[in-house]
């Protein structure tokens, strides 16, 4: 995405999800591919919502496995901090749960980031240990480890990870898109194409099926795996290609059988 790794960093406002969305469309059609998949976790998710939305001619569905499916009402006693609603699942109480606790403890860096990337940013452009520190506290809370990532990735891949903010000078240019974005990225969309979701233990919140398929209206796969976390494509790689296999694969199978 446009300010992250080896992307150029925006020069102006403006590049918000809806105008990646458009960009990774437009890229897509210079390529020369008529049919394509999206597939998005963390900030992809989001863009793949996006492009879903926007639907652009070649795009035949998504894959996600950080899906923005709160319902409104819950969405507004979550944020009024209102116990656990009467009347949910067991699902859908966890998943309560999980974003109740992700607000309270857990969401500070985001706010810093939404209101003042550049005042954050300019001590992480600065020390290598702030970097670090940083996004580690962000590996331990979000892997399927027990807070401790090294038990799911090792100490080398950790690092280049940090090691690409710091060589891209980056830390500032990603953490704007928070800015530009403003928004609640759980709060549900409204996807009517294809869509597959892939949810996965260690993720913020485990998005039910319930509110998954209300919010992807043609949701033609849902899966629970039994590892890894907010980081899948990273952490269990193996895994997250067999549900991006399973997923797409049952989509062009469909197509088949329609003809197309």
């Amino acid at each position: 995405m446009p300010g992250y790794g080896f992307s150029e960093r925006p020069t102006t406002t403006g590049w918000n999800p809806d105008r990646i969305a458009r960009a990774w469309a437009k890229l897509m059609e210079r390529l020369g591919y008529e049919h394509y998949v999206s597939q998005g976790g963390d900030w992809g998710a989001v863009i793949s919502d996006k492009m879903a939305v926007q639907k652009p001619p070649g795009l035949l569905g998504i894959h996600v496995n950080f899906p923005a499916t709160v319902p409104p009402d819950i969405a507004k006693k979550l944020a009024c901090g209102d116990p656990v609603p009467a009347g949910l699942s067991p699902d859908e109480k966890a998943a309560y749960n999980q974003l109740a606790a992700f607000y309270k403890t857990g969401s500070g860096y985001s706010a810093m980031m939404v209101t003042r990337p550049q005042t954050e940013g300019y001590g992480l452009p600065d020390s290598p240990a702030g970097l670090a520190a940083w996004m580690y506290d962000k590996f331990a809370a979000w892997t399927y480890s027990g807070g401790h990532p090294e038990r799911v990735l090792t100490k080398d891949e950790i690092l280049n990870d940090i090691t690409l903010y710091w060589v891209t000078n980056t830390a500032v240019s990603s953490s704007r898109l928070y800015w530009e974005n403003n928004a609640n990225n759980f709060n549900a969309v409204s996807v009517s194409i294809p869509a597959a979701i892939t949810v996965f233990p260690g993720e913020i919140y485990q998005a039910p099926r319930s509110w998954a398929s209300r919010a992807y209206h043609d949701l033609f796969y849902y899966h629970k795996t039994r590892s890894g976390g907010h980081f899948a494509a990273w952490e269990v790689p193996g895994i997250f290609t067999d549900e991006l296999r399973a997923a797409f694969s049952s989509l062009r199978n469909s197509r088949r059988r329609a003809g197309k």
